[in-house]
């Protein structure tokens, strides 16, 4: 704490009892100012995606995201505004025992940021909890004396609704023209594999976290269905499916079910490729783009009726030469006025449209960071193609998160 001085260049006059009163609570006052310029502003964060940018959480803006899904499991973080405070000691613990348990937590001495320009020096609490029980509960910060300094109240609850989402359009970010949210009975390719993200909700409120969802099935429809924490770097509760070959006309219900318990089901109506009436193309907007920026075109396969048929995986060409690789996503480096034809095609239709550029690659919203990163729409410059490359996408997408443990 830094001390208050008066400084004064003539001896006081002995002041009268208002004076002095007035003079006191100056003092105070400036005492508590500077008390209070010195106290730790703790802060608080958890590594929860609750926006859909294409990229892993990074937020320190002191605020959790509650309410946590029951079952998830993610980690918080515990800094201080206040520069150069060591946090050696500290530690983060819960007033009540099986809401939230802790199950490791260290003291990482590096910035909270590398990248922002607060100056904070702050060392930072990281703990990797999880949401084991239903309720409320007091996230609790104790310095190195024992003394209590901050609490955030969260609580955890157990979902009873979902909502699905296919993951291609996601990744458009544009729900007006490739809505994402799929009815009670998408349809699926027979012998195709789609992705689909499962939103949890409790009495109509959004849950946050992931790690709850436990898809099954006993369809022979479904020869393959598992959940996965990421998809297009997005750390939520992701479901893939593979459809069985030759299975078309069928009915395959799959259970959605968080922490054991059935939510609730969906119908997947299985469709031979016969049923495909029209595949159409989808691009991201290029109007203010600049050279070099990244975009996306999504292709989809539709019925008659203009029902969306996912897990279709489709060829492309550019300007007539084949592209490799087959998938719902072609991602391409803008570049004005470089005008190019880019066609999908699957099992004898074909679409095409025309984009501003030369060169990309195929991709498919099947794929996580690790099968080969999508790049983050929010940032179009990032590098792109190959697998070197996609290595480093993969180190930076991990880089917000790394922590280096205390005399590591």
């Amino acid at each position: 704490m830094i001390p208050v001085e008066l400084a004064m260049s003539t001896p006081p006059r002995t002041p009268s009892a208002s004076r002095a009163r007035a003079g006191a609570r100056t003092l105070v006052g400036l005492s508590l100012l500077a008390l209070t310029a010195c106290q730790p502003k703790v802060r608080y964060a958890d590594s929860v995606d609750v926006k859909f940018d294409l990229r892993l959480s990074d937020r320190f803006d002191d605020r959790l995201s509650p309410p946590y899904v029951l079952g998830s499991s993610f980690t918080v973080y515990v800094y201080d505004r206040a520069e150069r405070t060591d946090l050696n000691g500290w530690e983060l613990r819960t007033n009540v025992p099986g809401v939230i348990t802790i199950d490791d937590q260290f003291i990482d001495e590096e910035d909270i940021n590398e990248d922002d320009n607060s100056n904070t020096r702050s060392d930072v609490i990281v703990a990797d909890v999880f949401a084991a029980g239903e309720g409320s509960v007091v996230l609790e910060v104790y310095d190195d004396a024992g003394a209590y300094v901050r609490g955030i109240e969260v609580e955890v609850l157990q979902p009873d609704d979902f909502t699905l989402r296919a993951a291609g359009p996601l990744f458009l970010r544009d729900e007006d023209r490739a809505p994402s949210e799929v009815d009670a009975s998408p349809q699926v390719l027979s012998g195709g594999t789609a992705t689909f993200e499962v939103e949890w909700y409790r009495d109509g409120q959004r849950l946050y976290g992931a790690g709850a969802l436990e898809p099954t099935s006993e369809s022979e429809g479904v020869s393959d269905l598992w959940s996965r924490r990421n998809v297009l770097s997005e750390d939520r509760d992701w479901m893939t499916l593979t459809a069985t070959p030759a299975m078309g006309g069928t009915i395959a219900p799959v259970d959605i079910r968080a922490n054991g318990e059935v939510i609730g089901t969906v119908e997947f109506e299985l469709e031979d490729s016969e049923t495909i009436d029209h595949l159409t193309l989808t691009g991201q907007s290029e109007s203010g783009r600049e050279d070099d920026d990244k975009l996306v075109v999504l292709a989809q396969a539709l019925d008659a009726d203009d029902e969306t048929i996912w897990g279709t995986a489709f060829d492309w060409d550019l300007n007539g030469a084949t592209e490799p690789g087959e998938g719902d996503l072609f991602r391409y480096k803008f570049e004005r006025s470089k005008w190019s034809t880019l066609a999908a095609s699957f099992d004898g239709q074909r679409v095409e449209m025309d984009i501003q550029g030369v060169e990309g690659v195929v991709d498919s919203s099947n794929n996580s960071f690790e099968d080969g990163c999508l790049c983050s729409a929010e940032d179009p410059k990032a590098p792109w193609g190959g697998s070197s490359l996609a290595l480093g996408l993969l180190v930076l997408a991990y880089a917000p998160l790394r922590r280096r443990r205390r005399g590591a």
